[in-house]
């Protein structure tokens, strides 16, 4: 551990919940900024997120691979 001498100094049952509680305010301001300055966030939320469009067409590569992966099962 590279810190491992800190722990010398704090004890355990005070620096591990203040490590604990430093990643979740940390986590939870990310997701709070991410919430409040995107607007595709807000829109998947709420569930009307764009449709996505599905390819009509393989293309010949793609139709090649999965025809010698099917020979191959």
């Amino acid at each position: 551990m590279i810190y491992g001498k800190m722990w010398c100094v704090v004890k355990p049952s005070v620096g591990i919940p203040i490590i604990i509680g430093a990643v979740a305010i940390a986590s939870f301001s990310v997701h709070v900024a991410l919430t409040l300055n995107t607007t595709w966030v807000k829109k998947y939320l709420n569930g009307s997120a764009a449709q996505v469009a599905s390819i009509q067409s393989e293309s010949p590569q793609v139709a090649a691979l999965s025809l010698q992966e099917a020979g191959r099962k």
